[in-house]
């Protein structure tokens, strides 16, 4: 029984021995000598501690060389020696670091162990710092900006950083937050009756998730005014735009006011909920540029009243120099609908002069946006009331036009004006493509005793200085175009017949042609001009010919 006992104590004694490192290594000679390495026992360390590593070789008298295999990199590795210290990576989650010496014998003998180190990781919290940045006289007085920053709060993890930052307001007037997620925080002093703080609030967040809070006062001085009123920014707009006139931004003690605004200055507007505090106009009519200036009236719940005041510039809007289609309607693919729409956009309808009719200022009379002027067989003007006139001023283009007599007999025995006199294109003027073409008969279509042809009827009408003008000539296409109102398709003509009292008969010869000063290219070289049909608004050409009949409408330039 005393010999098993024994036995069994040397066995326990011999596996210590044996096992008392990392695992070891060995080799044996043949003599049976047995060398080993044992690179230590495993360790548990925090994050930035230091550790040793201790390695024991047999026989004594050899060399030792470390390596890391695995893990965070550890400043010192490679290491030569049997023990030595190093310091844990910092990390963001528990990390095993693996190492691994070997250890060559007196004899030459290599001999490998492994050993663990596990890295425990410690997230300490961050620490909010805040500091107001501006203004740097306090306390702050209404209307200034302050800035408060957070810029210098920091992570006590060398290896930490602030992920996430909210700012709110715990105490003290209400005010806007700018910046409320970002390091820096701004907003405006408001009015206040006493010296008030207002207090802030800072959560921060690191990168591991743990918080920290910060407060911090700002002082705001007492306000000499009670209210202040704020028009908003001054504007730039086009004519006809709709201006939106915001007074919300007005400051008060009280907290509550009512607003009411007024012109001051400029062409005189008519103002949409003048007693809101958002209020409108439709920007006028103008030449050139023009300035507005709008006053308001802020009064506050103590009777308290402050006045701001805003310029609103207005330029002209790019409507082109013709008065436009006269089409006012936006149409889908079954009738009539409201222009504006997006699904069917950029229609006749939707822009022009005709889409801000309503707010044109204009100098005559006109269905749509046409705007004429009567004149008398001087060339003066007439009240828009005058029954009879001579001719006509566009206002738009500034062009007078001709207008025809009313037919009392026909050609030749017609007046020199009458409606129905007709005439074939010739003009020897330069662009006439070297096609002058040829006239009609004298005493054919036309009262003329010379000929029927345009040149000779222009000479004539000229001679008589027809509304005291001694200019007048054929119009372009452009220019005829530009008195059709194509929202008359359908009717007689395209012409407002308010003005243009005596048109030619359509049965004459089946359409209402009248003659351009242009020359046509179709059918080869210059033998056609263009022709504008005024009672549908088709273009057309017809060839220089005698037998080729047109109306002509003349117009001239003041």
């Amino acid at each position: 029984m005393i010999r098993i006992q024994q036995w069994f104590i040397l066995l326990l004694l011999s596996t210590a021995l044996i096992g008392c490192g990392g695992g070891g290594g060995d080799d044996s000679d043949q003599s049976g000598s047995t060398s080993s390495v044992n690179a230590g026992r495993e360790q548990t360390v925090n994050e930035t501690d230091s550790f040793t590593l201790t390695a024991l070789g047999d026989p004594a008298g050899g060399t030792f060389a470390w390596r890391q295999l695995s893990g965070t990199a550890v400043t010192g590795m490679p290491a030569s020696t049997a023990a030595v210290t190093l310091t844990a990576p910092a990390v963001k989650a528990d990390s095993i670091l693996v190492f691994q010496v070997t250890y060559t014998t007196p004899a030459g003998q290599n001999l490998t162990d492994e050993t663990q180190v596990l890295v425990k990781a410690e997230n300490k919290g961050p620490v909010a710092v805040l500091q107001i940045t501006q203004p740097s006289i306090l306390p702050v007085a209404q209307g200034l900006t302050v800035s408060i920053s957070a810029a210098s709060s920091y992570d006590l993890d060398a290896d930490g950083s602030i992920a996430a930052y909210q700012w709110s307001q715990t105490s003290g007037p209400e005010v806007t937050l700018t910046g409320a997620g970002t390091a820096t925080l701004s907003f405006v002093a408001p009015l206040v009756a006493a010296q008030t703080d207002i207090e802030l609030s800072l959560l921060i967040t690191d990168d591991e998730g743990l918080t920290a809070q910060g407060s911090i006062k700002v002082p705001i001085r007492a306000s000499t005014q009670q209210i202040i009123a704020n028009a908003g920014p001054d504007q730039q707009v086009r004519e006809f735009a709709e201006v939106l006139l915001d007074g919300s931004g007005t400051r008060t003690v009280a907290g509550s006011f009512s607003c009411r605004w007024s012109q001051l200055k400029g062409q005189a507007l008519v103002l949409v909920n003048p007693t809101s505090c958002q209020a409108s106009f439709i920007a006028p009519d103008i030449s050139g540029t023009s300035q507005l200036e709008l006053q308001l009236i802020a009064t506050d719940s103590n009777n308290q009243t402050s006045t701001d005041t805003m310029l609103v510039t207005v330029s002209n809007a790019v409507l082109g120099d013709l008065p436009d289609t006269g089409v006012v309607n936006c149409y889908d693919l079954s009738g009539v609908i409201p222009c504006g729409d997006e699904s069917y956009p950029r229609q006749d309808g939707d822009g022009g002069r005709d889409s801000v009719v309503q707010y044109l200022r204009k100098i005559g009379k006109g269905e749509k946006a046409f705007d004429f002027t009567k004149l008398d067989p001087f060339g003066d003007e007439l009240p828009d009331t005058a029954t009879e006139f001579a001719c006509l001023r566009d206002n738009v283009t500034g062009l007078i036009w001709e207008l025809k007599e009313p037919v009392i007999t026909a050609p030749p025995a017609s007046t020199l004006r009458a409606a129905n006199n007709r005439y074939s294109f010739v003009s020897t003027n330069p662009g006439n493509g070297d096609e002058a073409g040829v006239p009609a008969a004298a005493l054919s279509t036309c009262p003329s005793a010379e000929n029927c042809g345009i040149e000779v009827y222009v000479e004539e009408v000229n001679e008589t200085a027809y509304c005291g003008g001694a200019n007048w000539r054929l119009p372009t296409l452009e220019e005829l175009m530009s008195i059709a109102d194509f929202g008359r398709v359908g009717e007689n003509h395209l012409l407002d017949p308010t003005f243009f009292r005596f048109e030619p008969d359509y049965s004459i010869q089946n359409n209402m042609f009248y003659w351009t000063a242009q020359t046509s290219a179709e059918g080869g070289g210059g033998i056609s001009a263009w022709v504008f049909d005024i009672r549908n608004g088709n273009d057309n050409t017809l060839p220089k010919q005698q037998n080729q009949l047109g109306y002509v409408r003349l117009v001239r330039s003041p």
